[in-house]
Order: C-alpha cells, then sequence, then structure tokens
C-alpha cells in the first residue's frame, strides 16, 4: 500500500525519476545550459539557449512508450518483490493490461 500511495500518480513517478536522474537539476545534453521550459503535456524539457528538447526517460527502457510510468513502476515493484518470478501472463493479469506483448516487453 506505501508503494500505491506513493506513486499514485503519473506526476509523483515523473517527479521521483526526474529527482533520480537529475539531482543537480537541468543540465541540457546539447549545450550544457542549466534553465529550461517545461513541456509537461509531452514530460519534456526545452533547454532556454538551444531549444533542444530533453526527456528524463531518455536512455530508459520507458523511453518512447506509450505504457504509463505508473504502469512502469508498478511493474518493476511486482518483478522486484514477486518470489521467485514472475510470468508476462501474471504480469499482464495484475497491470491489467489487455496485451500480453506489452507485459512480456516490461518483463
Amino acid at each position: 500500500m506505501e508503494f500505491q500511495d506513493r506513486f499514485a500518480s503519473e506526476a509523483a513517478c515523473l517527479e521521483y525519476l526526474t529527482a533520480c536522474r537529475r539531482p543537480e537539476g537541468f543540465v541540457c545534453p546539447g549545450c550544457g545550459g542549466r534553465q529550461a521550459w517545461v513541456l509537461a503535456r509531452r514530460h519534456l524539457w526545452q533547454c532556454s539557449g538551444c531549444a533542444l528538447h530533453s526527456s528524463v526517460t531518455a536512455g530508459t527502457v520507458m523511453h518512447a512508450t506509450r505504457t504509463p510510468l505508473r504502469t512502469w513502476f508498478w511493474a518493476a515493484y511486482l518483478v522486484a518483490t514477486h518470489h521467485p518470478g514472475i510470468s508476462a501472463k501474471q504480469l499482464q493479469r495484475q497491470l491489467g493490461l489487455s496485451r500480453y506483448e506489452t507485459a512480456w516487453l516490461i518483463l
């Protein structure tokens, strides 16, 4: 229950991921600038210096997927805590996913 409360929304997951991946704040991967505009709808930051778009999911398995961050976080929790392991079919049921392929990809 504590995990579900902590990551109850997409915003909470994004905030946590941002804090983990950018503990020193935003740094543009293109020009090194430290100021950016937040493009909240797309979960992107746009550098105010060079206009480069950057995402906290870039370089992770969550990059460019349509699966919500909340689903990814919950899947990670289930995989890490389910002993002796979890199958893609079990993960599909637990997450309420309509497609087995999505569960398999996450796993």
